[in-house]
């Protein structure tokens, strides 16, 4: 895949070292972890490869995001949105209106990022089909368990029967 299109939304001519590897390795079937200090390019080293996991004639969630705040939440969203693929991303949090996010699985998109509670919350009332997810990325994991998400992050992920990646990013400690 060709991304020079990609990076122009974003001013950037070459990817990072980081950015580089994890193109290499979110793609195969296997679980990754990223550690890489806050502004170097993270998220956008996560959403490139994703590009290649997603199918285009399926009509289901087929990544998930999970992050702890509505704040990168958005700022995900917000990227995945300047990347201008044909692909469909939301986002769900808590401040957000539940009725939207409904109306939003009407047609849902290929990419889902929220927050563990408001995810849990549309898993239990069945909003959210979850059979194609095949990618789930936690975001900041540690910081999800530091807001006292464990226990929706345990749901989620038991709910999510069809993983292939799992992608757990966050800075360095």
């Amino acid at each position: 895949m060709n991304y020079t299109s990609i990076l122009s939304h974003f001013n950037i001519t070459e990817l990072n070292h980081m950015q580089k590897a994890t193109l290499e390795a979110i793609p195969k079937p296997n679980d990754v972890v990223l550690i890489s200090p806050t502004g170097s390019g993270k998220t956008l080293g996560f959403l490139l490869p994703i590009l290649q996991l997603l199918e285009e004639d399926k009509t289901g969630v087929q990544v998930l995001i999970l992050v702890p705040s509505r704040e990168l939440a958005i700022q995900i969203e917000q990227v995945f949105k300047q990347m201008s693929t044909q692909y469909k991303i939301n986002c769900c949090y808590g401040g957000h209106s539940v009725r939207i996010e409904e109306n939003n699985f009407q047609h849902p998109p290929a990419v889902l990022v929220g927050t563990p509670g408001r995810i849990e919350h549309h898993l239990r009332r069945k909003n959210l089909i979850v059979d194609d997810i095949k990618t789930l990325i936690l975001d900041e994991f540690d910081k999800s368990l530091e807001f006292g998400f464990k226990d929706e992050m345990e749901f989620i992920i038991g709910e999510c029967k069809h993983l292939k990646n799992v992608s757990l990013h966050q800075p360095p400690l």
